[in-house]
């Protein structure tokens, strides 16, 4: 829930919030040179506040007990939790491709009309990112539901079918303002729902002591996706390849399922607690197996809990010597 109430503000209403200022100041008749050296300063007082805010509401995190060999630990790590951290940092990266790729062109990219003036173009973008919202709140919902795997795997087919559709007709479709919108609003609320679970998934998967890295290395590989994707679908856009950048979303958006489906694993809570388990005790390999054994019976692990109260562990897996 707080992923996604992060990500609800961060892509949501942000984005709509910037194409609505830019909006009204195009709308106004101030000058280019005026316009943009405004955005930059309510870019800057916006910052401040921010700042403010993590000064006033943020306290600092409670002090845990520091791993003996932090080392080895890490490199144990790796070893081991290979195969869903390789999952996580190419999704997170391929997704950000996408999402900062269209986000960076998306008024380029609605500018059906080169006569008309630009301010069409961005309240076309203000209205698409407003009415996605819904669907980014609906993504929190559905993750209670179902699976977060089985979550990202709808979020990627939706925009593996939405570009396709646009990449294949988009001659035809952007001259037909009300479908091609349709299309892109489509394309847009189905990327809420990765958008959510790459955030959550990485947050989840990974044991206590190296969840942080675990998930700091997802999130800066997605950091690398977004730099790639603004670069390049600038790029193609400054260049009139406006229907590569749908191949391209869709080639990326088909590149992440099929790793979503091969790198992620299926969990529940129960799942996470007994993997969690197993890694506090020593036995990454086992916490590795049970991660991808499926969603597992709270029922069935509280009993083992009980059981295995009675009992204390003093082996080292193998992992560890």
């Amino acid at each position: 829930r707080n992923v996604a109430l992060l990500y609800l503000f961060g892509s949501g209403g942000g984005p709509a919030l910037c194409s609505l200022v830019t909006y009204l100041l195009d709308l106004s008749g101030l000058s280019g040179r005026i316009i943009w050296r405004v955005i930059f300063f309510i870019g800057a007082v916006l910052s401040f506040v921010g700042l403010v805010l993590r000064v006033v509401t943020t306290k600092d995190a409670r002090s845990v007990a520091k791993t003996k060999n932090p080392t080895r630990t890490r490199r144990t790590f790796l070893k081991n939790y290979w195969r869903p951290l390789l999952g996580t940092s190419l999704i997170w990266c391929l997704f950000d491709v996408v999402e900062y790729g269209l986000k960076q062109n998306d008024a380029a990219i609605f500018a059906a009309d080169t006569t008309g003036p630009y301010r069409n173009s961005v309240l076309q973008v203000f209205f698409t990112r407003l009415l996605s919202i819904p669907s980014l709140a609906f993504a929190p919902w559905l993750l209670t539901r179902t699976r977060s795997k089985y979550v990202q795997i709808i979020g990627f087919i939706g925009c593996t079918i939405a570009n396709f559709a646009l990449a294949i007709g988009y001659e035809q479709l952007h001259g037909m303002t009300v479908l091609f919108n349709i299309l892109y609003l489509f394309q847009l609320s189905f990327q809420s729902l990765p958008g959510v679970t790459t955030m959550a998934i990485s947050a989840e998967i990974f044991p206590s002591a190296v969840k942080g890295t675990g998930a700091a290395i997802s999130a800066a590989s997605g950091k690398i996706g977004a730099t790639l994707g603004s670069f390049f679908f600038t790029m193609l856009k400054d260049e009139g390849e406006i229907q590569g950048i749908f191949w391209t979303v869709t080639a990326t958006s088909l590149s992440a399922l099929v790793l979503t489906m091969i790198l992620i694993p299926a969990y529940n809570g129960a799942t996470l607690e007994a993997s969690e388990a197993l890694a506090a005790d020593g036995k990454t390999k086992a916490a590795v197996h049970m991660l991808f054994s499926g969603p597992r019976d709270s029922s069935i692990q509280s009993s083992e809990d009980g059981m295995g109260s009675d009992n204390t562990t003093t082996e080292v897996d193998s992992d560890e010597d």
